[in-house]
């Protein structure tokens, strides 16, 4: 399969809410694409959501793989600027290498004729080892069916505070509630601690908050029995739970950083799963420090079986929503 041309027969739509929509490029020329769609996170966002620019820079590396044996299994990767949602991205694939075993491509993203992200991105035809082992997932996770997802867990505060007599709160979590209903997400997300999925007590300072975040995650469409389609989706899903993990301890709301961006991504596949099926995502940040955090994130199966690993590090700048730039400055703000 062309992969540019399967993703195009899986999309019914150009809406957010669609994942062959999200990750579709157009081919311009020999390992030359072009971005379809872009969307931000949220609507106060600066630029692009970074899962959407991981997943696409992996559709296009996977383009140039002609040995359908081949699997990614690792991708190393690094945000130069904010991507712009209005400006169309063109990914240019270099062929580095194709050995017996190993192919690697690097693939750079450009907006404006500026660099944007830049990733190496190595495939590997898989092995028989007896070499097999992994940190199984946590014993004492409850199932996604027993979990909130963010919808659930806002409909739950706006009653609460309602209920409390506390209007104004009741009034953000309703705005809130009405930010969620325009950025319909292609993944379907439960929080283990539903307080992670939106950061509701601003400026109080929550003791014993660890810097963890634990969540299933599935894609909300059927995808078809491909490696290289689940990989795409789990590419794209693994930057939305990351940066909130560093900001648990302060228990600062997202509205108070005028900055949280990624500044380098990198994930080691480990073996096939389906993205449509539940995964448990759990991210620690071990160190923040300077206006940084490093965090550590792995990917589960339901069975347990550790399936991918994530790194990232991010810059998350704290001031007054106010200070944040201007519209007409943001597109060539630099981090």
């Amino acid at each position: 399969y062309s992969f540019c041309t399967l993703l195009g027969s899986m999309s019914t739509s150009q809406d957010r809410g669609d994942i062959a929509a999200s990750l579709l490029l157009e081919k311009l020329d020999v390992d030359l694409y072009r971005s379809k769609n872009l969307w931000k996170p949220h609507p106060q966002a600066r630029a692009v959501f970074g899962g959407q620019i991981i997943g696409q820079a992996l559709v296009a590396a996977h383009q140039t793989i002609n040995d359908k044996d081949l699997a990614v299994h690792s991708m190393h990767a690094y945000f130069l600027l904010g991507g712009d949602p209005d400006t169309p991205a063109v990914y240019h694939v270099d062929r580095i290498r194709d050995g017996r075993s190993f192919s690697t491509r690097s693939v750079l993203v450009k907006q404006n004729g500026k660099a944007i992200f830049s990733a190496q991105v190595s495939f590997h035809k898989p092995e028989e080892s007896p070499l097999d082992h992994y940190r199984p997932m946590p014993s004492d996770v409850p199932p996604p069916e027993e979990c909130l997802t963010r919808r659930e867990y806002l409909l739950q505060e706006a009653e609460r505070f309602t209920k409390a007599g506390n209007k104004t709160m009741a009034a953000g979590v309703q705005f809130a509630i009405k930010d969620l209903d325009r950025v319909a997400s292609p993944l379907e997300t439960r929080y283990v601690d539903p307080r992670d999925s939106v950061l509701l007590h601003g400026g109080v300072k929550r003791e014993g908050r660890e810097a963890t975040t634990k969540v299933w995650v599935k894609c909300k469409t059927k995808l078809p029995a491909l490696n290289w389609a689940h990989d795409c989706v789990a590419a794209y899903a693994s930057d939305s739970s990351m940066l909130v993990a560093a900001a648990k301890p302060l228990g600062t709301p997202h509205t108070n950083y005028k900055m949280m961006a990624s500044l380098d991504h990198t994930m080691w596949f480990h073996a096939p799963f389906r993205a449509d099926e539940w995964l448990y995502y759990e991210v620690d940040c071990p160190r923040a420090k300077a206006g940084r955090a490093v965090l550590f994130g792995r990917i589960y199966k339901a069975n347990g079986e550790l399936v991918v690993t994530v790194a990232q590090e991010g810059v998350m700048r704290l001031g007054s929503p106010t200070n944040a730039p201007k519209t007409n400055e943001k597109k060539e703000a630099k981090l």
